[in-house]
């Protein structure tokens, strides 16, 4: 699955090779395939050939699928940190104002550039006021409201929207054959989560996490076991913070209009919720929910296992469920 899928050749159909702006900012949803998209994108500048979709045959597109290009410029969080620092920056800054190494264009790939830290942004931004001849800056980020004004400012913006169920379902088929519409579903369309999903045993995952809630919300045992237990799968716990705030969405819903669609593994949850609950509480819950799987998404240095136990301690007591069954 390195090829690009076909709802990103639209955003490359949109460039030309020979119009290129020094710098573009793509930025949607985790999952989308933004990465692989910079990469491809990164890779077709730097080929020989006229179009931006590369050949994969050439010298350049050699050097850079073996990962040793020398004008490819990959900034990124160093192992063990947190952001990317400004020492990372003055080290680039060095580089990249020499000559090309094959006397063509240079690229600086920044995924997730909301990652930075704010020395390292400012710094970057000085290049981009005054980048250097035949450089590219192709960049991505999660949170496009996190990125300074500035840096916006001077980049083209192209934002990555999430593609059809077709689209999705067409490019899941190529490596899985079960479970390919549910892990959509619970991806919100987003193919690169809903293929994670289906290498992490997705029906174990998510019967494990409806489980979790139920408890919660029928008892509110077990509050700190569970949040131990999630603690322990990092990798998946953003998407299950992120499953607990689709299912107050569907509650809301349920409350607003008896036909409302949810999530089907979920309906008797969110139904329940939508008869019993407050509207008031489904509302207040769902800030609060949403402000934890922002921390989360962060990497925020705030201490996880507390953040959630006090999450799972507020969905026991906005709910009410146990205190009134």
């Amino acid at each position: 699955m390195n090829k690009l899928p076909s709802w990103q050749k639209k955003y490359i159909d949109l460039l030309s090779k020979d119009g290129l702006h020094h710098a573009y900012l793509f930025f949607g949803r985790d999952g989308l395939g933004k990465r692989l998209l910079l990469s491809n994108l990164s890779q077709g500048i730097l080929c020989e050939h006229t179009s931006l979709f590369p050949c994969g045959k050439c010298q350049n597109c050699k050097l850079f699928l073996s990962r040793n290009h020398p004008d490819l410029h990959n900034l990124s969080i160093e192992e063990g940190k947190k952001n990317i620092s400004i020492a990372q920056v003055i080290d680039l800054r060095e580089k990249i104002y020499e000559s090309s190494f094959l006397g063509k264009s240079k690229i600086i790939l920044i995924p997730n550039i909301e990652s930075m830290s704010r020395d390292a942004s400012d710094s970057i931004l000085k290049i981009l006021e005054e980048p250097p001849k035949d450089t590219f800056f192709i960049m991505s980020s999660n949170f496009i409201h996190l990125i300074p004004s500035t840096i916006r400012s001077r980049s083209v913006e192209m934002e990555i929207k999430k593609p059809s169920i077709e689209e999705c379902r067409e490019w899941l088929s190529e490596s899985y054959s079960e479970n390919i519409d549910l892990a959509i579903e619970l991806a919100d369309n987003r193919p690169f989560i809903a293929k994670d999903l289906l290498e992490l045993n997705l029906l174990e995952l998510r019967s494990s996490f409806i489980k979790d809630i139920s408890g919660i919300i029928k008892s509110g045992k077990d509050i700190v076991n569970i949040s131990e237990n999630w603690n322990k799968e990092l990798e998946t716990l953003p998407l299950k913070i992120e499953w607990m705030s689709c299912i107050l969405v569907d509650a809301i819903k349920h409350n607003a209009t008896q036909n409302a669609e949810v999530v089907s593994d979920s309906e008797n949850i969110t139904r329940y919720l939508g008869e019993k609950s407050d509207i008031f509480n489904l509302h207040l819950l769902l800030n609060k929910t949403n402000k934890i799987w922002n921390l989360f998404s962060n990497d925020s240095n705030l201490r996880k296992d507390y953040q959630l136990q006090s999450l799972f301690v507020e969905w026991e007591r906005e709910l009410g469920i146990s205190i009134s069954s």
